[in-house]
């Protein structure tokens, strides 16, 4: 039999939550002498007892279609699928400080999309997987830098995992190598602005550990290094005359 839909403005319990619905809905208890019992089906509004507001489509009691969901914590417009977050949307959390623009699967973000830090310039643009950055994809800095690289899928306390990079400066110079939260550890080949290049180890964004140095007068520096600074017995080598020394640092 087909679902005569109706208009009502009725307390309701919807997936276990108390509230007021007003739009469409059908009656899944048409038996006469019987109380009717609705669930939202078509377009309508549920204001819920806690405060959180759905606007938008529903099929039989879930929401389904396009729709916006409103909490104290966060706001959600996109589309939908048996009450979960399927396809694309946007997800604005932290107070309206942190946006997430691009697609969800299952409830999570997954896709691509775009997560933006309100107004501070930070940004990261790629490919996720259950709500973190995992994949090809771009993170830009207040700065004017950037990182593009792969990542790991790691979601730390600084919103950056696992990865690997290839990062230009907007001052000139670039970092490419493993990256370990927003900082820059791993082997790595660092470009500094003058020229300079660094292939080796880094920690915490500065030299740290076995590597190599070509500066731009034909030096080349082999030793360890520890916190950005030469460290113990080096090798150096004049490249445009082959002379070698050792020296302690």
């Amino acid at each position: 039999m087909a679902q005569i839909l109706e208009k009502i403005d009725d307390n309701l319990n919807v997936g276990g939550k108390q509230g007021r619905y007003t739009g469409e809905a059908v009656n899944t208890l048409p038996i006469y002498g019987y109380f009717p019992v609705y669930e939202p089906h078509g377009k309508g509004i549920m204001r819920y007892d806690d405060g959180s507001v759905y606007e938008g489509q529903w099929e039989n009691g879930q929401y389904s279609g396009t729709g916006k969901y409103t909490t104290k914590d966060e706001e959600y417009v996109g589309t939908w699928s048996n009450g979960i977050r399927v396809g694309r949307g946007r997800l604005t959390t932290n107070g309206g400080t942190r946006t997430y623009d691009g697609w969800f699967e299952a409830g999570k973000r997954s896709g691509t999309g775009t997560l933006k830090y309100g107004s501070t310039g930070v940004s990261y643009s790629g490919e996720w997987k259950d709500d973190v950055p995992k994949g090809k994809g771009t993170w830009r800095w207040a700065n004017g830098d950037w990182w593009e690289g792969t990542w790991g899928g790691t979601w730390g306390k600084d919103a950056i995992g696992k990865g690997r990079t290839l990062s230009h400066y907007k001052e000139g110079g670039s970092y490419e190598g493993e990256t370990l939260g927003p900082k820059f550890t791993g082997q790595a080949k660092v470009i500094s602005k003058s020229g300079n290049v660094y292939r080796g180890m880094c920690r915490d964004n500065q030299k740290h550990g076995d590597g190599t140095l070509k500066t731009t007068d034909g030096m080349l520096y082999e030793g360890s290094w520890h916190n950005g600074k030469k460290t113990g017995r080096f090798k150096i080598t004049d490249l445009s005359t082959g002379v070698v020394k050792k020296r302690n640092f």
